[in-house]
């Protein structure tokens, strides 16, 4: 015993010097591995930092701008529950999303950048984090950040054995690995998309989620905790859930979950499949749900009945999409600002060898698939890296009639990609420090392109017009860099690119009914209304037309007529904000009270408070004028004395001062009178 006891201490001191070192070397690789990570997250905003006042654009329009149900100014129930139905109802989390950055800032477009650069950011973060986990699954060298220990060297070293390698072949250790992969990504020109486009923070949201809900599957199959292990799981299924509320490009997500269970954790084992058929067939069964969540009782019927819009069929969708995955592939190699596109003129595939290219890039697709099945055994996390590019693209490129390119579409599957290539330049470029030297490159030339492209980002004029130079045969374009040109007032210049765009597609009534708009504009009202009369007879329920010839009746006192273009316009769309702005203001202010209702004009302006918020001035001024026809003098006075309180905070000096003459008018028991409001031409 006293032989025990002497020898004790001795074995206590060195227990304790071993944990004292390991202690310290762990301490020193976590503080590396945060500044690694401060590194990258300083890198990419400073790279998107020139767009934090870039408008909004295209789809921002409706789903964020122009869009009344993420208004809120109150954080209850109700609100929320409206906000997250929203434009797109299948995508409640990203619509919450807009709606708590309108609670919190309006339409300042600040805060909605800075929230998709740190989505973005925090993208980059959990690809690190996920790549780290599964090289410590796919190769034991990997167990932890620290180095491998040298492995014992043969005493005659031959020339293929030169350099020391991991099992894999890797040389650098595993926080480089995931550190290069996730800043290769994270600055990679292509993702300009998918952060600097606003709305397309579904995408990047649907991206956090899917990473996460990964992430923490994979940590609670190591974990051995129990407890732990089913909060890991929960949060799992929680994150996949959130994923599934931002985009349905997750739908994928249970796929991957299995693919990844079955590569690394259970050596690509056919038995367990066999063993697992039932849980498998609960996931088909999940899928086959949600398939019929998002497309009604008849998904075959839904999906085939949205092609009627559409200027290309079903099979010739799927064929041009194979060419479009290898363009893809070819933007993520070469993403040069000078190829990338917000409106790529894609041609359509007409047969399997019209163009030729087609042929080809099935060819191409197939192979890449076998080549993943053929390195299954020999280099798992290279097949899984392939899958996952493919599978992650099927949703968006293949049957269902969406539009036929979006760069925004790679963003996840390209978080693999970015792996393949850092992984290929580790195991077959000798020199480490040429290795090393190849990646900083390729980071600082993304970064230096992705800066480059976000210029192009910064006003909607310039943005329209690098898509005009690079897609000049669409019309969509054309019309898109009209309607910023004639938002800037330069309306000359907007009616040539309208017509440019009526010239490719004579049916795009859009483009013809802004047309009309410019006309009216310029005050040549009867090529204005030929313009409207000629969408209605393409169209006769394109609710803008009927607003805008509505307006034009108005301006020349035709206020009957007015005054059914605008109930027109509301019949087709019941929540259109300007026609009701514009038939309350009518039915409240018109100076023939024939055309008066102070009923209807009261219901009308309610409305489209509720709809527009209570922090739009013109809107509660609708409103007090409406009180004040209706007898109602005090809530036109409150109401006129909040809209007069905004006008000034806006600077709106012309509103402001016609407010403070209204409620004049109010305070002395008087209703507001006039044919026409100057603020309605």
């Amino acid at each position: 015993m006293i032989k025990m006891a002497n020898k004790n201490p001795t074995m206590i001191r060195q227990t304790d010097r071993k944990d004292s070192t390991g202690n310290s070397e762990k301490d020193f690789f976590q503080h590396r591995e945060l500044l690694l990570l401060s590194f990258l997250a300083i890198l990419v905003f400073t790279v998107y930092s020139n767009t934090l006042g870039s408008p909004f654009v295209f789809d921002d329009k409706d789903n964020i701008e122009n869009n009344p149900y993420i208004r809120i100014n109150r954080l209850d129930r109700s609100n929320l529950r409206a906000a997250s139905r929203s434009i797109i109802a299948t995508r409640p989390v990203a619509n919450l999303s807009f709606a708590l950055n309108y609670y919190f800032h309006g339409y300042k477009v600040f805060g909605y950048h800075l929230v998709n650069i740190l989505i973005h950011i925090t993208n980059g973060i959990l690809l690190y984090l996920l790549v780290k986990n599964t090289l410590s699954f796919a190769d034991p060298e990997f167990r932890s950040l620290r180095r491998p220990e040298p492995r014992k060297q043969p005493e005659k070293v031959t020339d293929n054995a030169s350099k020391p390698t991991a099992a894999n072949g890797s040389y650098l250790n595993a926080s480089r690995i995931p550190f290069f992969t996730a800043l290769v990504w994270l600055v990679h020109p292509i993702q300009t998309q998918s952060v600097t486009y606003i709305v397309q923070r579904m995408n990047s949201m649907a991206t956090l989620f899917y990473m996460l809900a990964l992430l923490l599957y994979a940590r609670a199959r190591v974990a051995k905790n129990r407890r732990y292990r089913i909060i890991l799981f929960a949060g799992c299924a929680l994150s996949g859930f959130l994923a599934l509320g931002s985009k349905e490009i997750s739908v994928t997500l249970p796929l991957f979950i299995i693919l990844y269970e079955w590569y690394f954790f259970q050596d690509l084992s056919l038995s367990w499949l066999k063993r697992r058929s039932l849980p498998l067939a609960g996931t088909l069964i999940f899928l086959v749900l949600v398939v019929f969540w998002y497309t009604g009782a008849h998904p075959l019927q839904r999906i085939l009945s949205e092609y009627g819009g559409r200027e290309f069929t079903l099979s010739q969708r799927l064929l041009t999409e194979f060419r479009v995955v290898i363009y893809y592939i070819s933007l993520l190699m070469f993403p040069h600002p000078s190829r990338l596109n917000l409106d790529h003129d894609f041609s359509i595939s007409l047969s399997l060898f019209h163009p030729l290219s087609t042929f080809f890039s099935i060819a191409s697709i197939l192979g890449l698939f076998g080549l993943a099945l053929y390195l299954a055994k020999k280099d798992r996390l290279i097949s899984f890296c392939i899958l996952w590019f493919m599978g992650n693209l099927v949703v968006e490129s293949s049957i269902i009639a969406l539009e036929i390119i979006f760069e925004h579409r790679t963003y996840l599957p390209s978080m693999m990609l970015a792996l393949i290539v850092v992984m290929l330049i580790d195991r077959h470029i000798k020199l480490r420090w040429l290795g090393v030297g190849i990646l900083c490159f390729a980071v600082a030339l993304g970064a230096f392109w992705t800066y480059n492209r976000n210029k192009v980002w910064q006003n909607d004029i310039s943005l329209r017009r690098d898509t005009v130079a690079k897609s000049p045969r669409k019309s969509r374009p054309h019309y898109g860099l009209g309607v910023a040109l004639a938002a800037q007032g330069h309306l000359e210049e907007a009616i040539i690119h309208f017509n440019s765009a009526l010239s490719i597609d004579p049916n795009y009534v859009a483009a013809r009914n802004s047309l009309g708009s410019a006309f009216a504009r310029q005050g040549k009202v009867k090529k204005a209304i030929e313009q409207y009369n000629k969408v209605l007879e393409k169209n006769p329920g394109y609710a803008g037309a009927h607003y805008n010839l509505g307006k034009v009746q108005a301006s020349l006192g035709n206020i009957e007529d007015a005054i059914f273009s605008f109930r027109k316009a509301l019949a087709i769309n019941p929540g259109m904000p300007q026609a009701l702005y514009n038939l309350a203001w009518i039915l409240a202010t018109a100076e023939n009270k024939n055309f008066r209702n102070n009923r209807e004009a009261v219901a009308l302006a309610e409305k489209l408070l509720r709809i527009a918020g209570d922090r739009q001035p013109l809107s509660l001024d609708t409103l007090a004028a409406a009180y004040a026809e209706a007898g109602r003098f005090e809530a036109a006075v409150s109401t006129a004395k909040k809209a007069l309180v905004l006008a000034d905070a806006y600077g709106m000096e012309e509103l402001a001062s016609g407010l403070r003459k209204r409620l004049k008018l109010y305070k002395n028991g008087l209703s507001y009178r006039q044919l026409v409001d100057k603020k309605n031409g």
